[in-house]
This record gives structure tokens, C-alpha cells and sequence, in this order.
């Protein structure tokens, strides 16, 4: 953006501040305004106050209280920032007694003559941010980044040793800075743990946030320059990070983020496990199945030598079967054949001759010859195994005197 834009957020108790800085070239200009009670009121009612804002051309920047966040100063004997950062990012309730899941956290590298090289471990409460955060989704309020307090004000921070004190309901806030970097920041719980503090840092000036110094100060400063700023400098000192570089890597949020894209890295390599397992199902069901073929034929190739001699044994199980059948068969008919030879043999009479007799399956004819035709005809009638006797020819008689005759009977 040609001509940048930022919006401050500042929280003291149940009151919000925001201020506006527009920056043009070498000029900035500025406006603030407090919303008392903002933490009391619901989100409907304060929402026109707010759209009147227009916070969507901005960058929104918060500062967090010091107060309600967790602090851990730690030594760098030889270590980058970039090495410590991901130190920390691996055994982070170590260091502050969370888990990163439990807080929001950045590291601030701080480095100066008098100190040395140190961080800064500012962790803020998940929950306690995250129900602020939701607040402000109500109202349609993005962070863009969130600070904490006690960098919000070193755009204002000049001089070679300077202490910002901010009295707050159960302690005080002590920041202490060398030019533009925090070296120092701690919670003093009454004023004479203060005033030694102070006396330890000794101060080239004291910055007090919105007081007289009557209930702040318990100890001779004479020697010590002191100003007073009001509160609401925060919102306007954290629009002024917005639109400078004093603090353009630090974010609370990054941590959140980091997480955020990490578990969308995550999300996106299982997608795409499983599509590429999608599209890979089918090649390896053919796979599969070229397998399971080509293992079937080569166990048919196997047992086909078998499968032969099965066949060929069933083969010749059928020929038997059918040379038995056959055998059966003449039997049965060998065997009816012979039983009606010994009916007509036992039928005919002493004197009666039978040359031919000619078997059908349920007839059979005779030609033969006798003393009488009529009566081997007669003599066949009475049988209970033939019907329907009779004649096929004429009876004629030989040279013998004998008659000559073919008779027909059906098989009952």
C-alpha cells in the first residue's frame, strides 16, 4: 500500500481503544477514541459504533496486556534466534509449564550493549485470547496482528535507558528499554519490590501510564526524569507498528497460524494419499486379478495330466458301463427268450415239429409242421403267456401227410 494504513487496539480493564494512524510520505496523522465498557456490552449494540470504523482498509493491530501475559526472558550463549525458536517450538511447557496447544505464543529477540543477547517468550492463554477473539468476530474486527504492550510503545521509545510503568489492579507493569529494545519487562506486586527494581536499572527517564506517581512512586527520583503519558498512547503507539518496521515479525497469531497450515498441510497430503489410492484401486484390483489368473492357470497347467487320466478313465468307466448295459440287455432278452422257447416247447404236442421261429420283441412267429394246424393253434391259446394266435398263411400238407403251417403269437 502506497499510503499505509493501521488501526491500534488497546485494552485497559473493561474499556477498548482504538486509534487510527494514516501515514503520507513524512507525514502520519492520527485519531483515537475510547469505547467504555466494551467487555460489558453486547456485540448488537456496539456493532454501528464499530462498522462506522471501517476497520476493512486497515491493518488491524491489538496490544495485549502485559499483565495477562506470560513472560520468560532466556539467554542465547551461542545460539541463533532461529535455532532457539525452534528449541522452544518442540519443548515449549519446558519453558513457560504449557503446551502449545494450551497458548499463543512468539519469541522477540532482544539484543543490546548493557544486556547482551537475549529473547523473550510472550505466550498469551489460548482461551482468554480466543474469547476475545470471538468478540471481535461478532462485530467483524480481524486482527491482523497481536502484540503485547510492553513492545507496543517502542515506536515512542527514545533515549538510552527508559522504564514505562503502568499501574494495574493487583501489580505494576515494568518495561524497561534500551533505545528500541525491550530488555527488561516484569509484574511488580508492591512498590517497594518496585523501587528497588528501579533502583537496580537505575533509569536515564520513567514514563508513567496515566498517573500522578503519588501511589506509584514510594522512593526518592529526583535524580530520574519522569513524564506521564495517558493509557490510551498504547492504541495509538500499537497503530504506529502497523505502519512501521519496529515489530514486523512478531505476531501472537503466527504460532496459530503456523499450526493452522500445518494441519491444512496435513489434511492436504492425506487428500491426496487417498486420491492417488483412488485412481491406484483400480490398476491394483487388475493386478490382482492378472495374478489370481495367471496363478489358476498354472495350477490348471498342473493338475492337467490328471485331469486327463480322470478322463480317460471316465471314458473307459463309460464304455464299460455301456458293454454292461448292453450285456444286460441281451441277457434280459436271452433270458425272455429262453423262457418262452420253454413255454412253446411245453405247449406243443409230441407230434408237432417247428423248423424256424422268428423272435420280435412282442411277437414271434413259427413255421413247422404236424399231425394237425388247428390244434398247435389251440394248444398255443391256452398258454397264459401268448395272445392274439392265428394263422399267417394257408395250412398245407406235405408229401409226408403232414400239414404244413406259420402261426403268429403275441408276447403278453
Amino acid at each position: 500500500m502506497f499510503f499505509p494504513k493501521s488501526v491500534g487496539l488497546s485494552i485497559q480493564e473493561n474499556d477498548l481503544t482504538i486509534s487510527k494512524v494514516s501515514q503520507k510520505f513524512f507525514h502520519c496523522t492520527f485519531e483515537s477514541m475510547v469505547i467504555k465498557d466494551f467487555f460489558l456490552k453486547d456485540s448488537l449494540d456496539l456493532k454501528p459504533l464499530i462498522d462506522a470504523q471501517n476497520f476493512h482498509s486497515h491493518q488491524v493491530i491489538l496490544s495485549w496486556p502485559r499483565e495477562k501475559t506470560i513472560v520468560r526472558e532466556l539467554e542465547l550463549p551461542g545460539s541463533s534466534i532461529h535455532e532457539l525458536k525452534e528449541s522452544i517450538s518442540y519443548q515449549l511447557d519446558s519453558f513457560i509449564l504449557y503446551s502449545e496447544s494450551d497458548v499463543y505464543y512468539d519469541i522477540y529477540p532482544s539484543i543490546s550493549p548493557g544486556h547482551g543477547e537475549k529473547a523473550f517468550v510472550f505466550a498469551i492463554k489460548r482461551e482468554e485470547l480466543d474469547d476475545l477473539l470471538a468478540k471481535f468476530e461478532s462485530l467483524n474486527i480481524k486482527p491482523t496482528r497481536i502484540i503485547i504492550s510492553s513492545l507496543s510503545f517502542i515506536p515512542f521509545v527514545n533515549g538510552h535507558k527508559v522504564i514505562i510503568l503502568n499501574k494495574c489492579t493487583n501489580s505494576t507493569t515494568l518495561n524497561c528499554y534500551e533505545g528500541p529494545t525491550l530488555v527488561h519487562s516484569s509484574l511488580m506486586r508492591n512498590s517497594t519490590d518496585l523501587a528497588e527494581k528501579i533502583d537496580e536499572i537505575k533509569p536515564d527517564k520513567l514514563i508513567l501510564l496515566d498517573s500522578d506517581g503519588n501511589d506509584t512512586l514510594c522512593f526518592d527520583h529526583a535524580d530520574i526524569k519522569v513524564e506521564t503519558w495517558e493509557k490510551g498512547k498504547e492504541s495509538l503507539a500499537a497503530a504506529l507498528n502497523g505502519v512501521s518496521e519496529y515489530l514486523e515479525k512478531f505476531d501472537i497469531l503466527k504460532s496459530n497460524k503456523k499450526r493452522i497450515i500445518s494441519q491444512y498441510m496435513l489434511t492436504g497430503i492425506l487428500i491426496l494419499f487417498l486420491i492417488s489410492f483412488a485412481f491406484a484401486i483400480p490398476s491394483i484390483i487388475k493386478h490382482k486379478k492378472s495374478e489370481a489368473i495367471n496363478i489358476i492357470n498354472t495350477q490348471l497347467k498342473e493338475l492337467q495330466p490328471g485331469v486327463n487320466k480322470v478322463s480317460k478313465i471316465r471314458e473307459e468307466a463309460e464304455k464299460i458301463l455301456e458293454k454292461s448295459r448292453k450285456i444286460n440287455e441281451i441277457t434280459s432278452i436271452s433270458s425272455r427268450r429262453i423262457d418262452l422257447l420253454a413255454e412253446l416247447t411245453r405247449v406243443l404236442p409230441d407230434d408237432a415239429w417247428i423248423k424256424e421261429v422268428s423272435m420280435k420283441d412282442d411277437y414271434f412267429q413259427i413255421e413247422g409242421s404236424g399231425l394237425s394246424g388247428t390244434t398247435v393253434l389251440t394248444l398255443l391259446e391256452s398258454s397264459p403267456l401268448f395272445s392274439q394266435v392265428k394263422f399267417t398263411s394257408p395250412v398245407t400238407k406235405g408229401r409226408d401227410g403232414k400239414e404244413q403251417f406259420n402261426i403268429k403269437v403275441n408276447i403278453k
